[in-house]
Parts: C-alpha cells; sequence; structure tokens
C-alpha cells in the first residue's frame, strides 16, 4: 500500500531514519531541527495511517478466507462468554 504521496511503509521508515541521523548532527540549527520535526511527525501519520491501511487489507483477506471456507468471522464480534460481574 501507498500513502498519497506514493510513500509505502518501508519509504517512510526510511525517511525517518534520515531525520533521526540529521537531527542527531551536532552543527544542525534551530530552524532546520523543526523543520525535520514537523516532517517527522508528518510522517510518523502517515505510517500510522499506511499500517492501519495493510491492517484492514489483511483482515479483510482473513475474513473472505474465513468465508470461502465455511467458517465462522475472523471479526470479533464484541460479545464473550465470560459472566459479567455485579
Amino acid at each position: 500500500m501507498a500513502d498519497e504521496q506514493g510513500r509505502t511503509f518501508e519509504d517512510v521508515h526510511e525517511r525517518l531514519s534520515e531525520i533521526v541521523d540529521e537531527v542527531s548532527a551536532e552543527d544542525i540549527s534551530l530552524d532546520d531541527a523543526l523543520k525535520l520535526y514537523e516532517e517527522a511527525v508528518k510522517l510518523g501519520l502517515s505510517a500510522c495511517d499506511l499500517s492501519e491501511q495493510d491492517l484492514d487489507a489483511f483482515l479483510a483477506t482473513e475474513e473472505e478466507t474465513t468465508v470461502e471456507e465455511g467458517g465462522a468471522s475472523a471479526t470479533p464480534t464484541g460479545s464473550t462468554d465470560m459472566p459479567r460481574e455485579a
């Protein structure tokens, strides 16, 4: 999967690693560090979105496989067999 800019999770991870290296430099200016921080925050949000998309795609595939095999849905229904405490 890719985000709006066509980046994959691996691309985002690689850029975040580069940012860590750049921010670790002793001669970085405060302005540059702030710009990199802002980029890192956006990349972090993108990584979260990408991982959610991957998870949703995985769960959809699992659910389709389970239904095709005639089994129960892989998606939890929210109910449990455990008694509730009063």
